[in-house]
């Protein structure tokens, strides 16, 4: 919400996952409310080197393509956050 509300032109918020080894259903819940709320705002999310894990879970629980789909230009002021 921080990252949201001191960047208000932002368009994109990449989410650096390269250290994240583990994601149960209170991380999964998380990501998916930093979506809800990069979405209603406008923003592209984009979760960035996702360990094979975190993919393994998403598409378990039928997220992965919620979640990693591709929207917007790649060439949108963004913010990168690990």
């Amino acid at each position: 919400r921080r990252v949201l509300d001191d960047h208000p032109n932002l368009q994109k918020l990449r989410l650096d996952c390269t250290e994240l080894s583990f994601c149960d259903s209170a991380g999964l819940s998380a990501l998916l409310l930093v979506h809800r709320r990069t979405s209603a705002a406008g923003v592209d999310l984009r979760l960035d080197h996702r360990p094979p894990q975190l993919d393994r879970v998403l598409d378990v629980t039928g997220v992965l393509e919620h979640l990693t789909a591709p929207s917007g230009s790649d060439d949108a002021q963004d913010e990168t956050v690990g």
